[in-house]
């Protein structure tokens, strides 16, 4: 499903030139097959979170930098393409979900990208219930996002990553609520 080939990141000072002597991430390759479950762990400023926005494509389409190698999801080399072109296919929850709502209750957060990507109404009432059930979140549907534990807030931002069908799910820091 994931062919990830030779892949390397570097972010750019403002005049242009390369912020470090070395590339964040420097010639990574890895295959990651249908139903399995990758964790990649490292030291703090070791690259993990890098490595999260190559695969979704922000970056460097919203960090800026230079990245090269190959991305291949299902076939298709992703790399380098703006992140809207595979939102369907790549859901992504940061560091900090609260930081990236862009609503104010669980339901109006959960529903945001479906409604975006054009999914049919009844499409969404459907994947909101039943990830709803998945993700204990049925009772709190209502609620405002501001009053919710960090642990739930990271529930509402994984809800809201799967609703539009993604078979891929990339969690930055997941156990960090």
């Amino acid at each position: 499903m994931i062919d990830i080939k030779n892949l390397t990141f570097s972010y750019l000072k403002p005049d242009g030139t390369q912020k470090s002597e070395e590339p964040e991430l420097s010639r990574v390759n890895l295959k990651i097959l249908p139903g399995e479950f990758v964790l990649v762990c490292g030291p703090t400023g070791s690259g993990k979170s890098t490595f999260l926005k190559a695969l979704n494509g922000l970056a460097p389409s919203f960090t800026g930098g230079v990245i090269s190698g190959q991305l291949l999801i299902n076939g298709v080399d992703y790399l380098g393409h703006e992140p809207h072109s595979f939102a369907n296919l790549i859901g992504y929850v940061n560091q900090q979900p609260e930081g990236a709502f862009v609503a104010d209750t669980v339901l109006d957060e959960i529903v945001y990208s479906a409604e975006q990507l054009a999914i049919p109404k009844q499409e969404i009432a459907n994947k909101v219930e039943w990830l709803s059930k998945l993700l204990n979140l049925e009772g709190l549907l209502d609620q405002a996002l501001a009053n919710l534990s960090g642990g739930q807030q990271q529930r509402v931002a994984i809800a809201a990553a799967l609703i539009s069908g993604a078979k891929i799910l990339l969690l930055d820091e997941p156990t960090s609520a």
